[in-house]
């Protein structure tokens, strides 16, 4: 009692109760009530942000206020809760930062959020997507239907959610930088946004006499695509899982990201090579917008292509230049130490795999934290246990952040703080600490 009273009397008068009420969102030890019982080293960490870091909680057995459905983050974070509703934080949210978790106004109940480099995207309960933000390069899908960005124009952006043209049907969305992809129920892949470097997979498009591609300003089909169950998309590429348990991929391929033994650009999806028997898929990024691939195959192993940069093909390697051996990894490599896998997540220049038990492996660069592992440090070349976390249902990795949602809907966050103000959002956090939403 005499340690949680010290806590508390410093917390009165540092004054900063204020701050904490500001930010409208609350960390808490799992297993107790909201409003009691706090932990002394998250106060503190409260108070001044220096008497203590955050540390992992081990006992994670308190039900959340609200469950959530998904999150997805970069620059900025969305979450969309069990009922639907969706809040955004960070320095880079559309519109403007936010600090804390702020309430998104929908049309509808979102079930999934993706996030671009100044965009972002919900999928509601009606099958249709919903889109906000930047605009440049008709990354909102919201143009006439199978329209075109003309050269030298640019698309309005939307602070508030506008419907991407003709999407119906769909259930799963996934973004890049400046471009978005979804899948429909028919097993069929539509895309917008910049077409630079094949992201949308329906051919260079340039119009007669121009060197440059244009942009799409409503979605398109992704040529050659049945059948597909999942997909992914990396700053500017794509992934497609197909119904057999084959890999499909399309976009940039400077670091060999679509695995298809070249670093030729992928204007249309192509196979990954020597990749059979895959169950699900993920990508992201090196260091800067280097791609980075992985697949899980049914067998539980885990295997990954692209960008060596970051240590992210999690063989001992710490950090290739592009030129150096191991900076490019053409076609699909096993990550050793990875056994029982059932998904994957890749950040940008950070990559985590769930196994069955429900268990997080993680690697990469961890600067910020955002490996999970109590400390920073600069890289962790091969696998690594995530601190503390357990029944892990859901994992997304974004930007030099992490987020794990749980079997019983709780949301943990780690890594990059990428709110501004004093909360427990705009600190790094070295490992799996619980947010729970307001």
């Amino acid at each position: 009692m005499r340690t949680r009273l010290g806590c508390i009397v410093a917390f009165m008068v540092l004054s900063v109760g204020l701050a904490l009420a500001a930010e409208k969102q609350i960390i808490r030890r799992p297993g107790t009530k909201t409003g009691g019982n706090y932990s002394p080293c998250i106060l503190a960490s409260f108070t001044i942000g220096v008497l203590c870091a955050p540390v992992a909680l081990a006992d994670q057995t308190a039900a959340p206020p609200v469950a959530i459905r998904d999150v997805a983050g970069s620059t900025f974070a969305l979450a969309a809760r069990g009922d639907g509703s969706v809040v955004a934080w960070g320095r880079g949210a559309p519109g403007g930062a936010l600090a804390a978790p702020t309430p998104i106004a929908l049309p509808g109940p979102a079930q999934r959020v993706a996030v671009g480099e100044s965009s972002a995207y919900a999928l509601l309960e009606d099958g249709s997507v919903v889109a906000w933000g930047e605009n440049d390069e008709g990354q909102l899908g919201n143009g006439p239907s199978g329209s075109n960005k003309p050269l030298g124009a640019y698309p309005k952006p939307s602070a508030t959610p506008v419907r991407v043209t003709d999407l119906a049907g769909i259930i799963a969305i996934a973004a890049g930088r400046k471009h978005a992809i979804a899948l429909r129920k028919d097993g069929t892949v539509w895309a917008w946004g910049i077409r630079d470097d094949g992201a949308v997979g329906d051919g260079d498009a340039k119009p007669a006499g121009s060197l440059r591609v244009v942009s799409a300003a409503a979605p398109v089909k992704v040529r050659g695509l049945a059948g597909i169950t999942q997909i992914a998309a990396g700053p500017t590429h794509n992934l497609a899982l197909t119904g057999d348990g084959k890999v499909m991929s399309w976009g940039s391929n400077s670091t060999g990201e679509l695995g298809v033994g070249t670093r030729d650009t992928g204007w249309t999806p192509a196979e990954v090579t020597g990749l059979t028997n895959v169950v699900a898929i993920a990508a992201g990024s090196g260091q800067g917008t280097y791609g980075v691939s992985a697949a899980v195959r049914q067998d539980g192993t885990l295997w990954v292509w692209g960008s060596g940069s970051s240590a992210m093909m999690g063989n001992g390697v710490r950090n290739p230049s592009p030129d150096d051996a191991g900076g490019r990894n053409l076609l699909p490599l096993q990550v050793k130490g990875i056994a029982g896998a059932k998904a994957a997540a890749v950040g940008a220049g950070h990559i985590a795999a769930v196994l069955n038990d429900g268990s997080v492996r993680a690697w990469g660069m961890n600067g910020y934290g955002e490996v999970g592992l109590g400390a920073n440090s600069a890289y962790e070349v091969v696998p690594v246990k995530v601190s503390g976390l357990t029944n892990v249902a859901t994992l997304r990795l974004g930007g030099y952040s992490s987020y794990a949602i749980r079997s019983d809907g709780t949301l943990w966050i780690w890594g990059f703080g990428l709110s501004p103000g004093r909360g427990i959002l705009s600190r790094n956090i070295a490992a799996p600490t619980r947010l729970d939403l307001p």
